[in-house]
């Protein structure tokens, strides 16, 4: 409150009145705070009560004076063919909800066979309008293109959020659980594959793509992240259980490949060199460029290595078989390695330093 009309935190000195239609209360207090209250005069009620179908509208030709309008006459149609349906759009546009408690808003949305379903925006054509057909599935978004689909949700608890454009359609998840999320050319079809992201795909059971371009595809639990300016520059994973990460910025350079199965290939590309590449089985590629060359091996390329070295042997039960671990021994100024045969047997190894 302002000090200078004598206000503080807890009162106020400010004397109010009250005029035409208008009502003052209260003390100004914390206690009985002042309440003003206005009353619209010259407002007639309509005349008679509802029928069924009929809502409370003002006139087109004086927003004063209020009416009872049938919704088939006004601007919107809200009974869909499913019990307890919605449907929703502009007067003498198509909209179907023909599923239990389902919801379509927008010109030829269509949320139908599954309950539930819910499907949003308006389409210039039945293709080009969202459509929700699985239990709970949702579907948001349209395309410009009269023969071009919108977004599908077509499995159950599928969701497709997302707008397409011209050739390319809206937003597809395809399997239930799926989740397809960025707009033109976004496609989850797998089990509960998710692709995030335009024209992003996972196409697998339980994949996982995110990033413009990005593809998870072929094999089972794949995992590619990173947005490319083409899907060649995305990173792509198609082995079983392979990750990718990293984009290239060339249109026609590789990104992160991840082909072998359980492959790891971590590295962005630029306009000229590719992503990593890992093409063998439980290999993993580092860096820009670093592709791998037999299976079960970890490739860095030819960068320098930098490891830490702790100045203590770590315990015979911290190696596995067939495990080696460098550490210092720096009273003695040397450099040792301790192994575990694949039989369980433990040495040493000792390499003085000078």
């Amino acid at each position: 409150m302002s000090p200078r009309c004598g206000c503080d935190s807890s009162a106020c000195a400010c004397f109010l009145e009250g005029g035409d239609n208008v009502t003052v209360t209260g003390a100004g207090s914390d206690l009985s705070p002042y309440i003003i209250e206005a009353e619209l005069s010259g407002v007639p009620a309509p005349a008679g009560a509802p029928t069924p179908g009929q809502v409370l509208s003002a006139t087109d030709d004086d927003p004063l004076t209020t009416d009872w309008i049938d919704v088939a006459a006004g601007s919107a149609n809200i009974d869909g063919a499913g019990t307890g349906a919605v449907a929703a759009a502009h007067s003498g546009d198509t909209v179907t909800a023909s599923s239990t408690e389902s919801i379509a808003i927008g010109k030829n949305a269509n949320a139908n066979t599954g309950t539930q379903a819910v499907a949003i925006g308006g389409g210039v054509s039945a293709t080009a309008a969202p459509q929700a057909i699985g239990q709970g599935a949702i579907a948001v978004g349209s395309n410009s293109v009269t023969g071009t689909a919108g977004a599908r949700a077509s499995a159950n608890y599928a969701i497709a959020i997302g707008s397409g454009d011209g050739p390319g359609a809206g937003a597809s998840a395809a399997s239930d659980g799926a989740v397809a999320i960025g707009g033109q050319g976004t496609t989850a079809t797998g089990t509960a594959s998710v692709a995030l992201g335009v024209w992003a795909t996972a196409t697998p059971n339980w994949s996982l793509a995110i990033g413009q371009g990005s593809r998870a595809i072929t094999a089972t639990q794949t995992i590619a992240i990173g947005p490319g300016p083409s899907q060649t520059a995305a990173p792509l994973a198609n082995g079983q259980g392979a990750i990718a990460i990293g984009a290239s910025n060339g249109l026609a350079i590789p990104g992160a490949r991840a082909s072998g199965a359980n492959s790891v290939a971590i590295g962005s590309g630029d306009a000229t060199t590719a992503g990593a590449a890992a093409t063998h089985a439980n290999a993993v590629a580092l860096g820009m460029g670093v592709a791998t060359t037999t299976t079960d091996q970890v490739n860095l390329g030819t960068k320098r290595l930098h490891m830490g070295g702790i100045n203590s042997a770590p315990a015979d039960a911290d190696l596995v078989a067939s495990q080696i671990s460098f550490y210092l021994d720096e009273s003695g100024n040397n450099l040792k390695v301790k192994v575990k045969y694949a039989g369980g047997t433990v040495k040493i190894g000792t390499l003085a330093v000078v």
